[in-house]
C-alpha cells in the first residue's frame, strides 16, 4: 500500500484545545462527591445538559 493511500485511511486529527480553555471547562463543573452517588449526580447532570442543547437543537 502506498504511503498516499496509508494518509488517506489515518483518522483525522482531533483540535487542540488550549489548556486554558480546559481550566476554564472545569471552573464549570459543580464540586461532586467521589463515590456511587457522586457518580450518578454527574452523569444525571451530563444527561441534563445533553437533553438541554438537544431542544434548543430541535428549535
Amino acid at each position: 500500500m502506498s504511503d498516499e493511500q496509508l494518509r488517506g485511511r489515518q483518522a483525522p486529527a482531533t483540535p487542540a484545545i488550549d489548556d486554558e480553555e480546559r481550566l476554564a471547562a472545569l471552573d464549570d463543573v459543580d464540586e461532586i462527591e467521589p463515590g456511587p452517588d457522586g457518580f450518578a449526580a454527574a452523569v444525571d447532570e451530563i444527561m441534563g445538559a445533553h437533553q438541554d442543547l438537544l431542544a434548543r437543537l430541535a428549535q
